[in-house]
């Protein structure tokens, strides 16, 4: 028997875990893992936003075998990072001057298409510096009138086996006349010790799309014989998947539409779309709860879909003042609008959830609760670490979604009863008692 209660004590906690999970949580999916990891990553499909229903999303978990929560944290999809590409381009040895109170004088050749073919440079110097000696490929003049798209730096290759530590300037011009700065100092190394290198090629730019590009040495800086030049042109940035939200909305005026929103998506583009071409002028405006006083979410704008004999026309989608969660919402027109209720399209970028693998697996997603609210741990210095030992472009590993279930169901999202005023009243109304029982028991004590 004293075994027993010993094994009933001990599986007593995780029981009750279990038992709350069961009953303060609406739904939950199961987690699959393709590799162990130390951070795992999901980005949040419509599904699980219609499931939530507090504004701060703050009812979302994950929880592992056990119903333990681990650490969890709502995040912004990360920004994609462009790539880039590395492209030949002409360019033309000059011999640096001395200083910057020396010029330089060039004569440039172009052909039909603006393309410098011939470059003859004169350099100037004070009195004082005549006679020093510089190195004539140690500055360089870059024709990048070739080219379509703006440049974001320029790799340099030099001689090898020289070590090389030196501060460069880059200059821009449209015409070869007059001259810009786009990079003040920028600096080029190649140093080696006991069998390690540190190289450093690139001189990094605001994008620009000037046709030509001077660069030299600062002055007092030592001068690279530089044997070839590379434009880095940044590729296209991988675009961001959307999701749209369709909505039939009610007529409650001639000019006045109600939409309502499940989920919780953090809306931010809108557009209208109608069974018939329409140019109409809009407003659009959220709120909360039907309570709640509107809020305007967006300006008037012009919205239409024609479908003339050249082709459809289409207004973009309209972009809202700041991410909304809003339940309700509401359609405007600057005059009655006939026919049927237009339909609401509301956009969003998906947000990722993040967590540590704390906790026994297989882990779980839990989410609608008006009883659990998660909890940010101290998350964000935990991956900022991971990042660190793993380099800038590490990840958490992704996870896959399974199949939804039901847990507590619609009672989850019933708030527990606050027994608090009852209990408050209940001692008062006790002391109360107690004071007129004593009352009365030296009123009779006294007769």
């Amino acid at each position: 028997m004293r075994c027993i209660g010993i094994w009933a004590l001990l599986l007593w906690p995780g029981l009750a875990v279990a038992e709350a999970l069961e009953v303060n949580w609406q739904h939950a999916w199961p987690l699959q893992v393709e590799s162990p990891a130390a951070a795992y990553r999901l980005t949040l499909p419509p599904e699980v936003y219609r499931s939530l229903h507090t504004p701060t999303l703050v009812d979302l978990q994950v929880v592992d075998a056990r119903g333990q929560a681990v650490p969890t944290l709502l995040q912004k999809l990360p920004t994609p990072i462009s790539s880039e590409r590395a492209q030949g381009v002409p360019w033309f040895p000059l011999p640096a001057p001395p200083s910057d109170t020396a010029y330089w004088e060039l004569i440039g050749e172009t052909d039909a298409l603006g393309r410098l073919r011939r470059i003859e440079s004169r350099g100037t110097a004070n009195k004082e510096e005549k006679g020093e000696e510089t190195s004539p490929r140690s500055a360089a003049l870059v024709d990048l009138s070739g080219l379509e798209d703006n440049v974001s730096a320029l790799s340099l290759s030099w001689a090898s086996g020289v070590p090389v530590d030196s501060l460069y300037r880059v200059e821009a011009s449209d015409d070869l006349e007059t001259w810009r700065p786009v990079l003040a100092r920028g600096r080029l190394l190649d140093i080696s010790h006991d069998g390690d290198r540190l190289v450093r090629r690139r001189l990094e730019l605001a994008d620009t799309s000037a046709p030509f590009l001077r660069l030299r040495p600062l002055p007092g800086q030592p001068a690279i014989s530089i044997v070839d030049i590379q434009a880095v042109v940044p590729g296209p940035r991988e675009a961001v998947a959307l999701e749209w939200v369709n909505l039939d909305g009610e007529r409650v005026a001639a000019d006045e539409f109600h939409y309502r929103l499940p989920g919780r998506p953090p809306i931010s583009l809108a557009d209208v779309e109608n069974d018939t071409p329409y140019n109409a002028r809009w407003r659009l405006e959220s709120r909360e709860s039907p309570k709640a006083p509107w809020r305007a979410t967006t300006p008037h704008w012009t919205g239409y879909h024609l479908e003339p004999p050249t082709g459809e026309l289409r207004s973009p989608p309209r972009t809202l003042h700041l991410k909304i969660r809003d339940r309700h919402w509401r359609l405007l027109t600057d005059a009655p609008h006939p026919g049927s209720p237009p339909q609401l399209r509301l956009g969003y970028t998906p947000e990722q959830v993040v967590f540590l693998a704390e906790g026994e697996a297989p882990w779980r997603l839990v989410a609608g609760s008006a009883r659990e609210y998660r909890v940010e741990g101290m998350l964000a210095p935990v991956l900022d670490s991971l990042r660190a030992r793993h380099g800038d472009g590490w990840q958490p590993a992704t996870v896959s979604l399974g199949k939804r279930y039901s847990l507590g169901g619609e009672a989850a999202l019933i708030p527990p009863r606050d027994w608090t005023r009852w209990l408050l009243w209940g001692v008062l109304v006790a002391g109360t008692l107690l004071v007129g029982g004593f009352a009365l028991h030296l009123l009779r004590r006294n007769d």
